[in-house]
């Protein structure tokens, strides 16, 4: 009988409990490494509370405070699902992974918004397999270990591949993958082109979530009915489109930008809750916002590509500024 390849989660909030718990049903060993909920996830594990999987306990293999103390056994792990948040404007983003990666067979998996994500753990670990995916899911975690999520768990990823990679190795960890992440029965896909995919998915993020935060605390709806958000919210999308198309010399949405942009409104729209933005959530509870993976990177692409952006470069003055006041300490 084939051992059961192992998994360490770092990041064991609403999305890396998911994760961690259809990996573990599908056969996997999944270990978590937790920060603020550990004692809760330690002693009970996590209560989720799901529309598409039904209720269930999931109690992790093992739960950790720490990379470090994930690996004080001597464990090496088949596949690390990193996530955490992407802010490299305030540490790192390998920081909490590293002392993880002991082996050059282990693989990183990217579960994390944003764009140019990849090039940090290229850099730090050239020889490791890096999978960068592209998550939509509908989770929160309403207390320390308790999960509600919904009707969306949904994965594409792909191979980032560096002059250093050893091609058959990660073909082999990329099967492997999709093996255990279906097996779990998430919905998933090898993405043909992963960038153009991370792309997609960030036409919305660098508009819904910076503007429900500079325009003053809107969430989704309120931003779609309000005609001046609504034409600022279109304007941005038709930037990082265009921004997106040019980076990656593929279109990025499958059909005109105009009705790309109708159907995302109308979808976004159509939910039966408005959507509050992580921006927007994390500003309202005074955390450092992902501006840098969602905004300024592309911005920084723009320039070293000639690319006129003026809108998304207003949106990220404004956002910063107002994080900088938000964040400041109290005197």
């Amino acid at each position: 009988m084939t051992a059961s390849r192992k998994y360490l989660v770092i990041g064991g909030g609403a999305v890396g409990s998911i994760f961690g718990w259809r990996m573990q049903e599908g056969g996997a060993d999944v270990s978590v490494v937790c920060r603020s909920n550990y004692a809760a996830v330690k002693a009970n594990g996590y209560n989720i509370t799901s529309i598409k999987f039904g209720n269930h306990t999931f109690t992790p293999n093992q739960v950790y405070r720490s990379a470090q103390e994930a690996v004080s056994n001597g464990c090496i792990y088949d596949f690390i699902l990193v996530c955490t948040k992407s802010l490299p404007n305030i540490e790192e983003p390998t920081i909490v992974v590293s002392p993880s990666i002991t082996d050059k067979k282990t693989t990183i998996v990217l579960l994390q918004n944003g764009i140019g994500i990849e090039t940090y753990f290229a850099k730090a670990f050239p020889e490791n397999p890096i999978l960068s995916c592209s998550v939509y899911i509908d989770v929160i975690q309403l207390a320390q270990g308790t999960i509600d999520h919904g009707s969306t768990s949904k994965l594409e990823y792909g191979l980032y591949e560096t002059s250093a990679s050893d091609k058959v190795r990660d073909q082999q960890a990329l099967k492997e993958f999709e093996s255990d992440i279906l097996a779990g029965d998430i919905d998933s896909k090898i993405a043909d082109n992963i960038q153009r995919t991370r792309w997609t998915k960030i036409v919305w993020n660098a508009s819904f979530n910076p503007i429900s935060v500079v325009s003053g605390g809107n969430n989704s709806r309120e931003l779609l009915r309000n005609p001046l958000t609504n034409q600022l919210l279109r304007l941005t999308m038709t930037e990082v489109l265009v921004l997106g198309e040019a980076i990656t010399g593929e279109r990025v949405a499958s059909c005109s930008n105009d009705e790309y942009i109708t159907n995302t409104f109308d979808f976004t729209d159509n939910r039966p809750n408005p959507v509050t933005p992580s921006m927007l959530v994390d500003y309202i509870n005074k955390r450092p916002m992902e501006h840098q993976v969602i905004l300024k990177n592309p911005i920084d692409l723009a320039k070293k590509h000639n690319i006129s952006v003026p809108i998304l470069e207003t949106i990220y003055t404004f956002l910063i500024t107002l994080e900088e006041k938000n964040l400041a300490p109290v005197s």
